[in-house]
């Protein structure tokens, strides 16, 4: 029987004066337990080549990455975002708007939340914490990240009677960070389906589409813990076998 095809988005990483298309690894692990087939999408300065991929993949995830330019969002970059990359904005919001065009089943993840929000014309909090009074970390702390602790840990609540809501195993939940950008105007074509105690947007969905989720967690580093974050890559692909 045919599995769905599921496209990852990746960058362009420099190791040891080589360079490589990256992506963690848990992005296909998860795709695969969930029974898809899981393929690498790397960025290209072609956008028309967007189409192509749009027509090869059954849905799309947007992974996490670097911070997303201000200037495509229309605001002038602060000191505190050091690590953006234009290049692969331009691509990914281009395969995005082909992707989101035909209806086809997308999540986004971290950076991919952020950048679905941008592409419909929403903003960003460019830093949480000089622009946000947010007690909750959301950014691990250079000490913690020495002992290999890659996430903050706090908790997120889903909104009642959302998509999210019927996918997840509680309106309460505890998730992994690691993000020091938010959600500052929401798109018009997106709801809020989850917020963290301090009020900072972590869920988004599509008020129009069958399968548009973003979250601002890593549910993929999460499947093995626990299995209501598998049920997000599993609905992405239940998602197409419900269009066909």
């Amino acid at each position: 029987m045919p599995k769905e095809i599921i496209g990852i988005t990746s960058f362009c990483g420099k190791e040891k004066e080589k360079k490589y298309n990256k992506v963690r690894c848990s992005y296909a692990d998860a795709v695969y337990k969930a029974g898809g087939i899981p393929i690498i999408i790397p960025p290209f300065e072609n956008l028309k080549l967007s189409s192509k991929y749009v027509d090869l993949i059954d849905a799309l995830i947007l992974s996490g990455g670097s911070d997303i330019t201000p200037e495509i969002y229309g605001e002038s970059k602060l000191p505190q975002v050091e690590d953006n990359n234009v290049f692969r904005d331009k691509w990914e919001i281009e395969l995005f708007k082909k992707a989101y065009e035909i209806n086809l089943p997308i999540l986004g993840i971290c950076r991919g939340m952020q950048l679905i929000n941008v592409a419909l014309g929403g903003s960003l909090y460019q830093d949480i914490d000089f622009q946000l009074n947010c007690d909750s970390p959301h950014l691990p702390l250079e000490l913690k990240r020495k002992n290999n602790l890659e996430y903050e840990k706090h908790k997120v609540n889903i909104l009642k009677d959302t998509q999210l809501d019927k996918i997840l195993c509680s309106e309460n939940i505890h998730v992994n960070s690691h993000h020091h950008q938010a959600i500052k105007h929401l798109a018009d074509d997106l709801s809020i389906s989850a917020k963290s105690e301090c009020g900072i947007t972590e869920a988004v969905e599509a008020k129009s589409k069958d399968f548009l989720i973003g979250v601002q967690w890593h549910p993929e580093d999460l499947i093995d813990s626990l299995i209501c974050f598998n049920n997000l890559f599993s609905e992405l692909i239940n998602s197409v076998d419900k269009k066909k």
